[in-house]
Formats: structure tokens, sequence, C-alpha cells
């Protein structure tokens, strides 16, 4: 089985996973318009608030 998973933040990183997790002979390919697959949303406020001073430090 081949999937294409559009948007690559939590939910697509999820659904990917669960499928490779399910079926690990699925093909998963992940579309998202970010050159980033996923970062770590809830460390927004932390950058915003300058706890977190590089943006990339929230990459996974």
């Amino acid at each position: 089985m081949r999937v294409l998973v559009i948007g690559g933040v939590a939910a697509g990183t999820k659904v990917a996973a669960k499928l490779k997790r399910e079926n690990r002979s699925c093909e998963v390919t992940i579309l998202t318009k970010s050159k980033d697959i996923s970062y770590a949303g809830c460390g927004l406020p932390y950058y915003v608030g300058k706890v977190i001073p590089e943006r990339s430090q929230l990459i996974v």
C-alpha cells in the first residue's frame, strides 16, 4: 500500500507513524509546505517569550 499524507505537523506525522506501525511494508510519503517535518508547537510561547532564543531549537 502507498499513502500520501498531506500536512506534516502533529496530525500528519501521527498518521504516518501509525500507518507504519500497523503495516511495516506500507510506503508513506508526507507532503508539507515547510522544509521541517514537525516542530514543538507547545514550545512556541517560550520562543515568543524569549526563553528559547532560537526558533531552530523547536525543530524536531
